[in-house]
Protein backbone atom coordinates (compact mmCIF):
# COMPACT_ATOMS: atom_id res chain seq x y z
CA UNK A 1 0.00 0.00 0.00
CA UNK A 2 1.21 3.53 -0.94
CA UNK A 3 2.49 5.30 2.30
CA UNK A 4 0.56 8.73 2.78
CA UNK A 5 3.60 10.35 4.53
CA UNK A 6 5.79 12.36 2.80
CA UNK A 7 9.10 13.31 3.18
CA UNK A 8 10.32 15.75 5.39
CA UNK A 9 13.02 18.85 4.33
CA UNK A 10 15.83 19.54 7.42
CA UNK A 11 14.44 23.07 8.67
CA UNK A 12 12.64 22.91 11.71
CA UNK A 13 11.53 19.23 11.20
CA UNK A 14 9.33 18.75 14.49
CA UNK A 15 7.04 21.53 13.40
CA UNK A 16 7.34 20.13 9.38
CA UNK A 17 5.92 16.64 10.97
CA UNK A 18 3.21 18.74 12.88
CA UNK A 19 2.12 20.23 10.33
CA UNK A 20 1.71 17.26 7.90
CA UNK A 21 0.16 15.14 9.93
CA UNK A 22 -2.61 18.22 10.91
CA UNK A 23 -2.74 18.26 6.71
CA UNK A 24 -3.37 14.30 6.60
CA UNK A 25 -6.38 15.41 8.92
CA UNK A 26 -7.95 18.16 7.58
CA UNK A 27 -7.95 16.12 4.23
CA UNK A 28 -9.66 13.03 5.83
CA UNK A 29 -6.17 10.25 5.16
CA UNK A 30 -5.86 10.07 8.87
CA UNK A 31 -9.40 10.18 10.94
CA UNK A 32 -10.39 9.99 14.43
CA UNK A 33 -9.30 6.72 15.87
CA UNK A 34 -6.98 6.18 13.41
CA UNK A 35 -3.63 4.67 14.69
CA UNK A 36 -0.27 6.00 13.32
CA UNK A 37 2.45 3.59 12.15
CA UNK A 38 4.84 2.70 14.65
CA UNK A 39 7.49 5.26 15.73
CA UNK A 40 10.03 3.85 14.08
CA UNK A 41 8.34 3.06 10.80
CA UNK A 42 6.73 6.44 10.84
CA UNK A 43 10.10 8.38 11.15
CA UNK A 44 11.66 6.35 8.06
CA UNK A 45 8.76 7.07 6.17
CA UNK A 46 9.36 10.43 6.79
CA UNK A 47 13.02 10.45 6.94
CA UNK A 48 13.50 12.15 10.11
CA UNK A 49 15.45 10.82 13.20
CA UNK A 50 12.77 9.25 15.83
CA UNK A 51 14.05 12.45 18.34
CA UNK A 52 12.37 14.93 16.05
CA UNK A 53 9.30 12.72 15.75
CA UNK A 54 8.96 12.71 19.13
CA UNK A 55 9.00 16.19 19.90
CA UNK A 56 6.02 16.87 16.83
CA UNK A 57 4.29 14.17 19.15
CA UNK A 58 4.64 16.13 22.45
CA UNK A 59 3.27 18.88 20.15
CA UNK A 60 0.34 17.18 18.80
CA UNK A 61 -0.55 15.68 21.64
CA UNK A 62 -0.36 18.46 24.13
CA UNK A 63 -3.33 20.24 21.98
CA UNK A 64 -5.62 17.53 21.55
CA UNK A 65 -4.55 16.01 18.54
CA UNK A 66 -3.08 12.87 19.07
CA UNK A 67 -3.20 10.22 22.20
CA UNK A 68 -0.80 7.68 23.08
CA UNK A 69 -2.20 4.80 24.45
CA UNK A 70 0.26 2.46 26.78
CA UNK A 71 1.51 -0.63 24.83
CA UNK A 72 -0.95 0.37 21.55
CA UNK A 73 0.96 3.51 20.16
CA UNK A 74 -1.31 6.88 18.87
CA UNK A 75 -4.22 7.61 17.72
CA UNK A 76 -5.84 10.67 16.35
CA UNK A 77 -8.03 12.04 19.12
CA UNK A 78 -12.06 10.89 19.02
CA UNK A 79 -13.92 13.55 18.93
CA UNK A 80 -16.20 14.40 21.75
CA UNK A 81 -19.60 13.86 21.63
CA UNK A 82 -20.39 17.17 22.61
CA UNK A 83 -18.69 18.89 19.57
CA UNK A 84 -20.11 16.11 17.16
CA UNK A 85 -22.49 18.10 15.36
CA UNK A 86 -20.40 21.49 15.33
CA UNK A 87 -18.72 21.95 11.89
CA UNK A 88 -14.94 23.54 12.32
CA UNK A 89 -12.15 22.02 10.52
CA UNK A 90 -11.26 18.59 11.60
CA UNK A 91 -7.70 19.39 13.88
CA UNK A 92 -9.58 22.42 15.43
CA UNK A 93 -12.56 19.86 16.58
CA UNK A 94 -9.68 17.68 17.92
CA UNK A 95 -8.59 20.44 20.15
CA UNK A 96 -12.07 21.61 21.05
CA UNK A 97 -12.64 17.95 22.12
CA UNK A 98 -9.33 17.44 23.88
CA UNK A 99 -10.56 20.86 25.84
CA UNK A 100 -13.98 19.45 27.22
CA UNK A 101 -12.33 15.99 28.30
CA UNK A 102 -10.09 17.68 29.98
CA UNK A 103 -12.43 20.25 31.50
CA UNK A 104 -14.91 17.00 32.66
CA UNK A 105 -11.89 15.19 33.98
CA UNK A 106 -11.18 18.53 35.79
CA UNK A 107 -14.67 18.18 37.93
CA UNK A 108 -13.64 15.33 39.54
CA UNK A 109 -9.88 16.30 39.90
CA UNK A 110 -9.97 20.17 40.80
CA UNK A 111 -12.45 19.74 43.85
CA UNK A 112 -10.55 16.98 45.33
CA UNK A 113 -6.89 19.36 44.52
CA UNK A 114 -8.92 21.86 46.69
CA UNK A 115 -10.31 20.34 49.62
CA UNK A 116 -6.40 18.44 50.17
CA UNK A 117 -5.43 21.94 49.71
CA UNK A 118 -7.56 23.63 52.14
CA UNK A 119 -5.54 20.59 54.66
CA UNK A 120 -2.23 20.47 53.87
CA UNK A 121 -1.27 24.09 52.71
CA UNK A 122 1.48 25.61 53.71
CA UNK A 123 1.80 30.02 54.78
CA UNK A 124 4.05 29.95 51.72
CA UNK A 125 1.64 28.29 49.68
CA UNK A 126 -1.23 30.41 50.68
CA UNK A 127 0.97 33.64 49.99
CA UNK A 128 1.67 31.98 46.71
CA UNK A 129 -1.73 31.82 45.61
CA UNK A 130 -2.60 35.22 46.83
CA UNK A 131 0.08 36.49 45.11
CA UNK A 132 -1.01 34.96 42.10
CA UNK A 133 -4.53 36.68 42.53
CA UNK A 134 -3.24 40.13 42.68
CA UNK A 135 -1.39 39.27 39.75
CA UNK A 136 -4.48 38.14 38.01
CA UNK A 137 -5.86 41.61 38.78
CA UNK A 138 -2.92 43.27 37.38
CA UNK A 139 -3.02 41.68 34.41
CA UNK A 140 -6.32 42.53 33.31
CA UNK A 141 -5.24 44.76 30.18
CA UNK A 142 -2.21 42.11 28.92
CA UNK A 143 -3.97 39.46 27.39
CA UNK A 144 -1.36 36.67 27.48
CA UNK A 145 -0.48 37.24 31.01
CA UNK A 146 -3.79 37.18 32.16
CA UNK A 147 -3.77 33.01 30.85
CA UNK A 148 -0.18 32.89 32.67
CA UNK A 149 -1.39 33.40 35.85
CA UNK A 150 -5.01 31.74 35.55
CA UNK A 151 -3.02 28.79 34.82
CA UNK A 152 -0.39 29.58 37.52
CA UNK A 153 -2.96 29.64 40.06
CA UNK A 154 -4.19 25.90 39.27
CA UNK A 155 -0.54 24.57 39.69
CA UNK A 156 0.17 26.17 43.06
CA UNK A 157 -3.16 25.09 43.97
CA UNK A 158 -1.69 21.92 42.86
CA UNK A 159 1.21 21.70 44.58
CA UNK A 160 -0.31 23.36 47.99
CA UNK A 161 -2.16 19.95 48.04
CA UNK A 162 1.18 18.40 48.51
CA UNK A 163 0.09 15.52 46.40
CA UNK A 164 2.54 15.41 43.56
CA UNK A 165 0.48 12.99 40.99
CA UNK A 166 -2.11 16.54 41.05
CA UNK A 167 1.14 18.80 40.52
CA UNK A 168 2.30 16.38 37.47
CA UNK A 169 -1.10 16.00 35.62
CA UNK A 170 -0.89 20.05 36.07
CA UNK A 171 2.39 20.68 34.85
CA UNK A 172 1.76 17.90 32.08
CA UNK A 173 -1.61 20.28 30.81
CA UNK A 174 -0.63 23.54 30.77
CA UNK A 175 -0.64 23.90 27.47
CA UNK A 176 -4.77 22.56 27.59
CA UNK A 177 -5.42 24.75 30.36
CA UNK A 178 -3.93 27.62 28.39
CA UNK A 179 -5.91 27.02 25.28
CA UNK A 180 -9.13 27.18 27.63
CA UNK A 181 -8.46 30.16 28.89
CA UNK A 182 -7.58 31.64 25.36
CA UNK A 183 -11.15 30.53 24.26
CA UNK A 184 -12.62 31.73 27.52
CA UNK A 185 -11.39 34.72 29.08
CA UNK A 186 -12.07 37.30 26.10
CA UNK A 187 -14.78 38.85 27.86
CA UNK A 188 -12.99 41.71 30.64
CA UNK A 189 -16.45 40.62 32.89
CA UNK A 190 -15.78 36.81 32.68
CA UNK A 191 -12.30 37.34 33.37
CA UNK A 192 -13.12 39.31 36.37
CA UNK A 193 -15.67 36.61 37.26
CA UNK A 194 -12.77 34.28 37.23
CA UNK A 195 -10.20 35.93 39.50
CA UNK A 196 -13.59 36.64 42.17
CA UNK A 197 -14.22 32.44 42.07
CA UNK A 198 -10.26 31.91 42.42
CA UNK A 199 -10.00 34.09 45.08
CA UNK A 200 -13.07 32.20 46.55
CA UNK A 201 -11.27 28.97 46.84
CA UNK A 202 -8.67 30.72 48.15
CA UNK A 203 -10.75 31.99 51.57
CA UNK A 204 -12.24 28.33 51.54
CA UNK A 205 -8.32 27.04 52.01
CA UNK A 206 -7.51 29.85 54.17
CA UNK A 207 -10.32 29.04 56.76
CA UNK A 208 -9.10 25.29 56.09
CA UNK A 209 -12.68 24.93 55.19
CA UNK A 210 -12.23 21.64 52.76
CA UNK A 211 -15.68 20.78 51.89
CA UNK A 212 -16.32 24.57 51.02
CA UNK A 213 -12.69 25.00 48.88
CA UNK A 214 -14.24 21.55 46.76
CA UNK A 215 -17.56 23.56 46.66
CA UNK A 216 -16.15 26.46 45.26
CA UNK A 217 -13.67 24.76 42.80
CA UNK A 218 -16.15 22.75 41.01
CA UNK A 219 -18.28 26.00 40.92
CA UNK A 220 -15.33 27.29 38.92
CA UNK A 221 -14.85 24.68 37.19
CA UNK A 222 -18.86 24.58 35.96
CA UNK A 223 -18.77 27.88 35.06
CA UNK A 224 -15.76 27.62 33.06
CA UNK A 225 -16.92 24.55 31.22
CA UNK A 226 -20.56 26.54 30.79
CA UNK A 227 -18.35 29.53 29.01
CA UNK A 228 -16.39 27.12 27.04
CA UNK A 229 -19.52 25.79 25.76
CA UNK A 230 -20.61 29.07 24.97
CA UNK A 231 -17.51 30.25 23.03
CA UNK A 232 -17.85 27.05 20.83
CA UNK A 233 -21.39 27.75 20.08
CA UNK A 234 -20.72 31.08 19.26
CA UNK A 235 -17.64 30.33 17.23
CA UNK A 236 -19.88 27.49 15.44
CA UNK A 237 -22.55 30.40 14.52
CA UNK A 238 -19.26 32.38 12.98
CA UNK A 239 -18.52 29.14 10.72
CA UNK A 240 -22.20 28.33 9.21
CA UNK A 241 -22.58 31.81 8.65
CA UNK A 242 -18.98 32.15 6.87
CA UNK A 243 -20.23 32.28 2.54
Amino acid sequence: MESIFNGIENQKIYQKIVQQIRQLIENGQLKPGDRLPAERELAQLLGCSRASLREAFRVLESEGVLISKHGEGRFVQDIHPLVMSYRFDQVDLLKQSAILSFLEAREALEPKIAELAAVRAREEHILRLQQVIDNMKVALKDKENEVSQDSAFHLAMAEASQNFVFVTIMRTNLTTIRQIRQATLIQVTRYEQSIAEHQAILEAIKKRDGRLAAEMALRHIQNLKASTMAALKDNNTKEEGTP
